[in-house]
């Protein structure tokens, strides 16, 4: 469980197992998911709606966790979660994923139309239940047809139903913390890296895909991180793994193991020799001294 995988790139990879509809920087995928593991851990560089039509899964993040059943629908927003599978059960999913740019397109292009006052302060989350309404549920339906179509759709026409999706969302008063978030974005061009790295050190991502979630090359998130933390992203990112795992141990979280995966680190090894490197004993150690 030690590799994140990004969601993303392995699906436009396989477009024989996640059907495909592109237009510009958004995607929509229809497919029936193939994992396996029980757990997996993931991430993706873009903001993804999943929209459940069979069976489900459940999505952990920051201590929370969102159970996905039939007709259920979330938002995650350019972060690593865990996706769980619940016994052998089968997902079929359609899933849509767009950049902040589209958020700021459709809020741009709809404004006059968007119930944008009294909105709430922006959510610190990075998955919002997403509530749908019967013409929500029913675009869903509607775009199955387009993927198993012999020609493909025009281009402006599937760009129009994308912008279809996020504009009803953002009419449906039960969405409102969905509209504040994608509003808040419109004199936002770049997410702030502390964002991307305060919701995420938890997961075993390197430092290449912190940067691709904060969409900066290498070289400029190192820069930044440097000039925001006065440290380097790898000196950070342990030390905020190790207080994560010394509170899991306060906690009396029992399986070392399970401590060392749950605070983002690649290998028990590692994890049991920087901790002694920082705290003076094993983790072993540290937890018998609980009592």
């Amino acid at each position: 469980m030690s590799l994140v995988f990004n969601n993303y790139d392995d699906s436009i990879a396989d477009p024989v197992t996640f059907k495909q509809l592109a237009v510009k920087d958004a995607l929509f995928l229809y497919y029936k998911c193939p994992q396996v593991d029980k757990q997996m851990q993931l991430f993706s560089h873009y903001n993804e709606i999943m929209f459940t039509l069979d069976g489900g899964r459940v999505i952990r993040h920051g201590g929370k966790s969102w159970p996905l059943t039939k007709h259920s629908c979330i938002l995650t927003l350019k972060t690593a979660y865990l996706q769980e599978l619940p016994e052998s059960t089968e997902w079929r999913v359609l899933a849509f994923y767009f950049r902040d740019s589209f958020f700021r397109q459709v809020i741009k292009e709809y404004h006059q139309y968007l119930p944008l006052k009294n909105l709430p302060a922006p959510t610190a989350d990075m998955l919002i239940e997403i509530h749908l309404n019967e013409t929500t549920r029913a675009f869903f339906y509607s775009i199955l047809p387009y993927f198993s179509q012999k020609s493909l759709a025009p281009e402006g026409l599937l760009e129009l139903k994308f912008k279809e999706l996020l504009f009803n969302i953002f009419l449906d008063p039960s969405n409102k913390n969905i509209l504040a978030y994608a509003n808040s974005l419109i004199n936002i061009s770049k997410t702030p890296i502390w964002q991307v790295l305060e919701k995420n050190y938890m997961f075993n991502l390197s430092v290449e895909q912190f940067a691709r979630m904060a969409n900066r090359s290498v070289s400029v998130f190192k820069k930044e991180f440097s000039h925001y933390y006065h440290t380097t992203p790898g000196r950070w990112l342990t030390q905020k793994r190790l207080e994560l795992a010394k509170s899991y141990l306060e906690a009396g979280k029992t399986n070392i193991s399970e401590v060392a995966f749950s605070s983002g680190f690649e290998n028990l090894s590692h994890f049991s020799r920087v901790f002694k490197q920082k705290y003076g004993v094993s983790p072993l150690k540290y937890k018998e001294a609980q009592g």
